[in-house]
């Protein structure tokens, strides 16, 4: 196998020695690496690609710490921002069909048409009516779809109002 000997100070590979087990070259090093030097280098059977030394420990670094210490913005995902050395998350407010990140306002906007949300409570209610007559169907009630039908019915009539006036 393959140990990878670490520069603490740049983090660089700088030797690469074949051993039979990794515990060898711990109980070892000199006998694996003439010119190691416990203060200078760290030993690890894994190759890191982006590797951080923490308590004398070496380990690859999260996707956080490759965007705030690294700068890779490019990592951030959508409602991600870094203010003050930390990763800010903001999720989308559920009630959006369409959510878009603005990365410059740091804010999510709708960007569903008024028709595709009215289209979308169709949908909905057409879907749970659906499901209340199999309910009924079957001999029971189900008081909690009746009241989720009502408020989307509520909330179509709204949408309803605002379209007639906007083509009023």
């Amino acid at each position: 196998m393959i140990v990878y000997v670490y520069d603490i100070k740049t983090l660089q590979i700088i030797a690469k020695p074949h051993v039979k087990e990794y515990d060898l070259f711990r109980e070892k090093p000199n006998d694996f690496y003439p010119t190691w030097n416990k203060e200078k280098h760290l030993g690890s059977s894994i190759m890191f690609q982006n590797p951080i030394i923490l308590d004398n420990q070496i380990r690859e670094k999260t996707r956080q710490e490759l965007i705030i210490i690294d700068e890779k913005l490019s990592l951030l995902q959508l409602g991600e921002y870094v203010e003050n050395g930390n990763l800010i998350k903001i999720e989308a407010p559920k009630e959006f069909l369409k959510p878009v990140w603005d990365k410059e306002l740091k804010a999510w906007y709708e960007s569903a048409t008024i028709e595709e949300y009215e289209e979308t409570l169709r949908r909905e209610i057409t879907n749970k009516t659906t499901d209340l007559l199999k309910v009924q169907a079957a001999g029971f009630g189900d008081d909690k779809l009746e009241s989720e039908i009502k408020e989307l019915r509520e909330k179509h009539k709204e949408i309803a109002h605002e379209l007639a006036l906007m083509e009023g």
